[in-house]
């Protein structure tokens, strides 16, 4: 069977596993580079009908391959190499991103541990500039916070200005397993000076950024640290 016939059934079957239609000979034309006019092409299908490689589902319909067009394109014409290294890369990234989403829900089951845990927020920020926080009903409903609300107003308003808070995040510089205390005034945000926070690396293969909790002065510091250590070491 001559070269340019075996190409045409190889652009029939490719174009027909993408989409399932019957392909007619100008479809080809339009999608491949035959140089050939459209007499050649219905010329070919006919050779290739003939000897069983395609069929034509209906009258008037284009063609679709046969199981015999299949075999013959597996076998002579499918390159396992180089699938091979389409899906490499393609399970490659895919895999990739599985691990990233799958760190992230590990993540935030975390911080959702930390908040019930510790009755404070937990917050977290991580390389792809994304801050999340949970538990701060926890720290309204603090007695410091609810005898003075504009203090709980400014610890709102501080994780709100999610920007602002990842940039101070980030700009902490911790040591591999550190846990940071900042009490009160040690706090960079003048609006959070009445409260007290923990800060860590978050320990992942997949993930870079850190993890903390947000909580007033009020607290169980020994706790907390441990907490935040052990919900660090849970993230994928």
């Amino acid at each position: 069977m001559k070269e340019r016939t075996l190409l045409i059934l190889q652009a029939l079957i490719q174009d027909f596993v993408e989409t399932a239609n019957p392909v007619a000979s100008q479809r080809l034309l339009e999608t491949h580079d035959f140089n050939v006019s459209s007499a050649t092409v219905r010329n070919e299908f006919a050779l290739l009908e003939e000897v069983g490689l395609i069929t034509s589902p209906y009258v008037s319909s284009g063609k679709v391959p046969t199981a015999k067009g299949y075999r013959t394109y597996v076998d002579q014409m499918e390159s396992d190499e180089a699938q091979e290294q389409i899906i490499t890369s393609l399970f490659t990234k895919r895999l990739s991103e599985y691990k990233v989403s799958k760190s992230k829900e590990s993540l935030f089951d975390a911080l959702r541990v930390i908040s019930q845990l510790s009755g404070n927020v937990a917050f977290a920020s991580i390389d792809e500039d994304q801050t999340m926080y949970l538990g701060l009903s926890n720290v309204l409903r603090s007695p410091e916070f609810v005898a003075e609300p504009e203090k709980a107003a400014q610890i709102v308003e501080v994780l709100e200005g999610r920007e602002r808070f990842r940039q101070f995040i980030h700009e902490i510089n911790l040591k591999e397993k550190e846990v940071k205390i900042f009490i009160g005034e040690e706090n960079i945000f003048d609006e959070i000076t009445s409260c007290a926070m923990l800060i860590t690396n978050i320990d992942s293969h997949n993930l870079s950024g850190s993890i903390g909790i947000l909580g007033p002065m009020r607290m169980k510091y020994s706790y907390n640290k441990a907490l935040l250590k052990s919900a660090a070491d849970m993230v994928l």
